[in-house]
């Protein structure tokens, strides 16, 4: 994917690190003197530009989520719907097959977090409704079901999961069919799903 996540600024550098590290040791064993090194700075200066362990994870999952749905929602702008679906879906599936340490390191530390990782967690995946506004509409609903989107988002957050925990995140590209099926279901007919797959 020619788009990535980009992380230049010193901040961002901490947190670059802050994933790396958290990959490596687990988020319960990071310490902020170990981010430091990792980003070649001061202790001191980790927790001038971000804060401690907690606040270098929660940032840097706040900036991870933010690129990747900047990135998702620039490659579905003017794409008609059911297709905007099946493109974001796979600029998604894309970007995190190719950012693994984040991936990682994002759901080490949510888990370890534990309700309060959940609760950012959860947030990030009622953000995907913003791809089932359109189906909605279509159907003459006032809105998105926060309930079932939640449902459908925690469904496509199972595969992505179950990728990672089974060390195959560089295969998520390969569950593009899953996922716009779990997505497009209360939608469209499998047969205008399995088109969308086809078309280009």
């Amino acid at each position: 994917m020619a788009d990535g996540l980009v992380f230049t600024t010193p901040r961002g550098e901490v947190l670059a690190a802050t994933a790396r590290v958290i990959d490596r040791r687990g988020y319960r064993a990071t310490t902020v003197a170990e981010i430091a090194l990792e980003a070649g700075v001061r202790s001191p200066e980790v927790r001038r530009l971000v804060g401690d362990e907690e606040a270098c994870f929660y940032a840097l999952f706040g900036a991870f989520f933010h690129q990747t749905f900047t990135i998702v929602l620039e490659r579905t702008q003017s794409v008609p719907w059911p297709r905007s679906a099946r493109e974001g879906l796979a600029a998604l599936l894309e970007l995190l097959s190719s950012e693994p340490v984040y991936v990682r390191a994002a759901l080490d530390g949510v888990w370890a977090l534990g309700a309060d990782g959940g609760v950012r967690l959860e947030t990030a995946v009622e953000a995907f409704t913003a791809f089932l506004t359109p189906g909605y509409e279509a159907l003459g609903e006032p809105g998105v079901s926060v309930f079932h989107g939640q449902l459908i988002g925690s469904a496509v957050l199972h595969v992505i999961t179950r990728h990672a925990t089974e060390d195959r995140i560089a295969d998520l590209p390969r569950a593009l069919p899953e996922v716009l099926a779990i997505a497009l279901a209360p939608f469209c007919a499998a047969q205008d799903i399995d088109a969308l797959l086809i078309a280009r």
